[in-house]
């Protein structure tokens, strides 16, 4: 058996009296009952909420993958760059104990 507004209003002025119930109801906008939440509403919006969020679980998923990725390929360029600088510091080295070499050499020699 459904509630009518009638009965809604008869039950809560008898429990909180006739002010309270005047009060109250000023407040709250009414709205008709065909314009309520049902169970069935909510349980369509549930399903659809989970839908979407296995989908973002899909697509942060796919994104980490590709975030490693993309962290792989730059440590493997910064271990190039890195090996390439230490290539050139070995040079540049090898340079100044030849250069000293020579000039110590020179030295000795005059």
């Amino acid at each position: 058996m459904a509630l009518t507004e009638s009965d809604r209003r008869d039950i809560f002025e008898a429990v909180h009296g006739p002010d309270v119930a005047n009060n109250l109801m000023q407040l709250i906008p009414h709205q008709p009952a065909a314009h309520l939440v049902t169970r069935e509403d909510m349980h369509a919006n549930t399903q659809m909420l989970r839908g979407e969020m296995a989908e973002l679980r899909g697509e942060m998923a796919e994104l980490r993958s590709e975030l490693r990725g993309e962290m792989i390929e730059l440590r493997a360029d910064f271990r190039t760059d890195m090996a390439a600088l230490q290539v050139s510091t070995q040079r540049l080295f090898a340079g100044a104990i030849a250069a000293n070499v020579i000039g110590v050499v020179t030295a000795l020699v005059a």
